[in-house]
């Protein structure tokens, strides 16, 4: 479960000294004395790949769309818009409340390196997590020898030669230590490396369970995720490149992070998360809610901020189409709670309790004016809007009331 830390100082503390303490504490008062020859130099040379993997890690930055973006046709059809930046946002880019800039391909913000997980940085992220997972095993391993060495030798006095004090102490203390390294960093990079094999990132993971559990209950039609390219080998040269390259500590993902291919049954017209039906479509957001900084409509040419005309009437009819089931749709959650509420992104929680802001994403950069502000709001007067409580009937199926308080804004 990802959590940003209150203290982002601790984030690369807490890595730091773990690093250093089980690594060189080991070295110094364990394994200087008792280890082989071969196996001190193999302990050292995993040392020293986890410090140059972290390194990398915290210091890489993980990619940021250029600005201005000028986009092609095919992006301009899936892109979407970011509120803080005010530009144009690529597919699977989000903008990081922290980072406080939008992410290529953000896969979330990582509190142990104090940087965004990103298209330019994910290699250097996965080479760091199996750096720490083959290195602490390998130290797990030797120390777990000298654990039984100490047993055997429990009776001898604490005199001896071949046992310290300050060994024992160090072994008491870097043995668990080393298991726990071991066991959460191990969950994560299983975590991540599944998520590799389908192609899919941390947010894109809770992003899937918020939208089928939508489409479950009737209130988006049926969507594919279109990057899943169906094997597990071919999703991960799609992510990480040439199986050659996954080793080499300077090399990243291919691509410009902003184009991604797509499996058949994708919509190559739609961009993935679709919108939620109480949602204000971006290119409405971009021409009616926000003319004075981001709407640049051309006479000629009809373009909004670097998104030509007629893909904007695309994606208004297909959104009016989809539009037209919803009001005669059963969509209330289990626990009876206020649809219009309970699926929201800001509000939704996954199975493990997560929340989007829980991946460092801005969640106010990702939302747009909500449908439930009013038709009148949509249509470009919501100055006119007073603040109050808004009745609204929505008739479900058979025939059903569903009376819904939707506080208005101005």
């Amino acid at each position: 479960m990802v959590r940003q830390l209150k203290w982002r100082f601790l984030g690369i503390a807490i890595p730091v000294l773990l690093i250093g303490g089980i690594g060189w504490g080991s070295d110094i008062f364990i394994f200087r004395k008792h280890l082989q020859p071969d196996l001190l130099i193999r302990h050292r040379i995993y040392v020293h790949v986890i410090w140059l993997t972290y390194l990398l890690a915290v210091l890489v930055p993980p990619g940021s769309p250029p600005r201005p973006i000028s986009p092609n046709a095919q992006l301009a059809k899936i892109s979407t818009f970011c509120r803080k930046c005010n530009a144009i946002k690529p597919p699977r880019a989000h903008h990081c409340r922290i980072c406080n800039t939008c992410i290529l391909r953000m896969d979330h913000h990582c509190p142990w390196t104090n940087n965004c997980v990103g298209h330019r940085n994910l290699l250097h992220f996965i080479r760091f997590l199996l750096s720490v997972v083959i290195g602490t095993s390998s130290v797990f391993w030797n120390l777990c020898g000298r654990v039984r060495v100490l047993w055997e030798a429990r009776h001898q006095p604490i005199y001896d030669d071949d046992v310290s004090l300050p060994e024992i102490i160090a072994t008491i203390v870097f043995t668990p230590v080393s298991f726990f390294v071991i066991f959460t960093v191990g969950l994560l990079t299983i975590r991540t490396m599944w998520n590799l094999c389908e192609n899919v990132t941390l947010i894109e993971t809770w992003e899937r369970e918020r939208v089928d559990g939508q489409i479950r209950r009737g209130r988006l039609p049926p969507v594919e995720f279109p990057y899943d390219l169906g094997g597990p080998y071919d999703n991960l040269l799609a992510a990480l490149g040439p199986v050659w390259r996954w080793l080499l500590p300077w090399t990243e993902p291919p691509g410009d992070g902003m184009h991604f291919d797509t499996n058949e049954d994708a919509d190559p017209n739609t961009p993935w998360p679709p919108a939620d039906p109480d949602e204000i479509p971006v290119y409405q957001y971009v021409e009616r809610q926000m003319p004075p900084i981001v709407s640049n409509r051309s006479s000629t040419t009809g373009s909004v901020s670097g998104f030509p005309a007629p893909y904007f009437n695309e994606r208004a009819a297909r959104s009016t189409q989809l539009q037209d089931g919803y009001d005669t749709i059963e969509s209330e959650p289990d626990d009876d709670a206020d649809p219009n509420t309970y699926w929201r992104r800001d509000k939704w929680q996954s199975w493990e309790g997560e929340r989007l802001e829980d991946f460092g994403v801005d969640v106010d950069a990702e939302l747009y004016h909500r449908r439930q502000e009013s038709d009148d709001d949509i249509d470009g007067d919501g100055e006119n809007v007073p603040l109050g409580i808004v009745k609204r009937k929505l008739v479900g199926i058979g025939g059903r009331r569903i009376e819904e308080d939707i506080e208005g804004r101005n």
